[in-house]
């Protein structure tokens, strides 16, 4: 275990808020160095790391399992930091500087902590900001815009915090700085290559091209399926509204014993922060820290552009509450190392899944409900094909925001919003519908074994103990 302890540590001196957003207070006070120098000897490291860890032999098959998710992460921020190198085009310091900051303020800690913890972080600010340009050697325009939006997040909560003036000044010189850039049109995709080594390290048995035509197959028939949008329910505020869709809906998991809840969960509804506005158009969720004295996670509603229709509340609360997200976020893990697992073909894959649960367990019989559900498998099936032409330029932004709002039937500027996240997240879009797919193969074939002995909770404990597995890792188990 020695093995993993060191090289977890290092990992999070890299990425300090990592750290802080699992709870390991001693990182709050740190800050990362966003220099070429820094990123280059870390993509060193990671390769190294991961060499000398799949040597070592562990003691018991769960251990084995968390070396393994390690090596993987590492291979993966290789892939990304050394290969991509998306920091080359993306100005990232306004993204560092909130993660920063909010990794801190939505922490459980004691107020002295966090007010101690935000005062070094705030001071680091001017360095992070100035440091941080040498990096942007040939920025895309997409992604300055993305970081404008950024930064304009940033400057409301520096102003929320009560930020000192030397922060304030910094952010204004920065957005400044942005404002004198010439960037080159559009945003650079990750390309062919590197985008069929980013599935085979994330442990997705299925090709780009094999996901795309499922994709497109699945969309087809969704699209022709779901017809006119039965009548619905307009909500005057949509943050009350999840309130109660998160209450009706824990009761229902409860009631009917679909899935197991940790004992000692909470979950908050908060408003979006304002740096997280950018990308986050409806409503997200923020998981407990891991190692916090609390089990406490968040649902963010973004106030403004949240959705009014009662059932898109309802299917979304159920993706991100009960029994999705949080139930199976803040669900007790076999090690403490399984808490860094991330694969998020099983993360965004189970949330999806549990959609589809509730509709077959009888939640709503709601037309409007029935129909909500169904169309949101249509818009996660939109984004596998979307994500693999986007990752691999055979798509451009223009081309996905007009898929995103023709066939998967979002608002313009929310299919905006989402194609510019797709843009630095290459395959975490085709997640949801891939891991839910496997999932319920999973759910069949237990089935199949146990026959009348088969239990829905049981199957979902076994699942969700696991932890944040490669989907297709977890198959392979449960055939052995």
């Amino acid at each position: 275990m020695r093995a993993l302890d060191l090289a977890v540590r290092k990992l999070l001196d890299y990425f300090p808020h990592y750290g802080s957003y699992l709870g390991l207070r001693e990182y709050d006070f740190k800050v990362p160095e966003l220099t070429k120098k820094r990123i280059e000897e870390f993509v060193s490291w990671s390769s190294e790391c991961a060499s000398r860890l799949r040597e070592w032999e562990p003691e018991n098959e769960e251990l084995e399992a968390d070396r393994d998710e390690l090596v993987r992460s590492l291979e993966l921020h290789s892939l990304i930091e050394g290969g991509w190198r998306p920091w080359r085009h993306y100005p990232i310091a306004p993204s560092a500087a909130s993660e920063l900051l909010l990794s801190v303020i939505l922490s459980p800690a004691p107020e002295d902590h966090k007010e101690r913890a935000l005062r070094a972080r705030l001071k680091a600010l001017p360095k992070l900001f100035e440091e941080s340009k040498e990096l942007l050697e040939e920025p895309k325009s997409l992604w300055v815009q993305l970081a404008r939006a950024e930064l304009q997040g940033l400057k409301l909560l520096l102003v929320n915090i009560n930020a000192p003036d030397e922060a304030k000044r910094a952010v204004e010189e920065y957005d400044r700085w942005l404002d004198s850039l010439e960037p080159e049109e559009g945003f650079r995709p990750i390309g062919e290559e590197l985008f069929k080594r980013l599935l085979q390290i994330r442990y997705i048995k299925m090709s780009a091209e094999e996901l795309e035509r499922t994709a497109r197959k699945r969309a087809e028939e969704l699209r022709e399926e779901l017809g006119e949008a039965p009548e619905g329910k307009e909500v005057e505020d949509p943050k009350e509204a999840y309130e109660e869709a998160v209450r009706r809906a824990k009761s229902f998991v409860v009631e009917r014993r679909l899935a197991p809840l940790a004992y000692d969960e909470e979950l908050e509804i908060i408003d979006t922060p304002e740096p997280l506005r950018p990308t986050i158009p409806y409503a997200a969720y923020m998981p407990p820290q891991a190692f916090a004295p609390f089990n406490l996670g968040y649902l963010l509603v973004t106030p403004g552009s949240a959705k009014k229709e009662y059932y898109e509340i309802l299917n979304t609360a159920v993706h991100e509450t009960y029994p999705g997200h949080h139930l199976q976020l803040s669900y007790p893990l076999p090690t403490k190392y399984r808490h860094l697992a991330s694969a998020t073909d099983f993360v965004e894959g189970w949330a999806h899944y549990a959609e589809e649960l509730m509709l077959e367990e009888g939640f709503s019989e709601e037309p409007r409900y029935v129909w909500q559900v169904k169309k949101d498998m249509l818009w996660r099936w939109v984004r596998v094909y979307v994500d693999v032409g986007i990752s691999t330029g055979r798509m451009s932004f223009e081309e996905a925001v007009k898929e995103l709002v023709e066939v998967a039937m979002l608002d313009e500027r929310s299919a905006s919003s989402e194609a510019l996240r797709y843009t630095l997240s290459p395959g975490y879009q085709l997640s949801y519908a891939y891991g839910k797919m496997r999932i319920k193969e999973m759910r069949e074939l237990m089935k199949e074994v146990l026959g009348s002995a088969f239990s829905l909770y049981d199957f979902h404990s076994w699942l969700l103990g696991s932890g944040a597995l490669p989907v297709d890792l977890l198959k392979e188990r449960l055939e052995a």
